[in-house]
């Protein structure tokens, strides 16, 4: 049987084998030594952000981790686009191969959704691959219609 929960800073070795596990798969080049970098920024990371300003959503069967959401707030001034100026970034969804297609990701998903309106935000946001795209449409995601344009300035590479 699947259980779901919030995560807990005794939680680290999970969420640190469940963040690496979704950069290999989705960044299939990573190079050992920046896989190495993010390794050693992770845990300083979620010892001062855990259930502040970033929640992880955790799916288990036996103890064992089967999936996980991590869910960004964000909190600043309001505009017509974030009326309550508090909004949430969904990341790092993954359910680990051996678990897939048993409703676990629509139900991580589907937790940090209702959290998000018990705490008001005015929308959570993602950026989905190919592959999680029919999940987040069938969860209510819309493709972002925006006037504003998309843009990065690197300074760390």
């Amino acid at each position: 049987m699947i259980t779901y929960r919030k995560a807990q800073p005794a939680d680290m070795e999970t969420i640190l084998m469940l963040r690496m596990e979704y950069l290999t798969e989705t960044h299939p080049e990573l190079e050992q030594e920046i896989a190495d970098k993010i390794r050693r920024q992770i845990p300083g990371y979620f010892q001062e952000h855990l259930n502040r300003d970033i929640v992880v959503y955790l799916a288990e069967e036996d103890g064992k981790a089967a999936g996980c959401v991590f869910f960004v707030l964000i909190n600043k001034p309001a505009s017509p686009l974030f009326i309550t100026g508090k909004t949430g970034t969904l990341m790092n969804v993954l359910v680990l191969p051996e678990y897939r297609r048993r409703g676990i990701g629509k139900e991580l998903v589907r937790m940090a959704v209702e959290d998000g309106k018990r705490w008001d935000l005015s929308y959570i946001e993602l950026r989905s691959t190919k592959c999680g795209y029919p999940l987040y449409k069938s969860s209510g995601f819309e493709e972002d219609k925006s006037i504003y344009m998309s843009m990065k300035l690197f300074l760390n590479e």
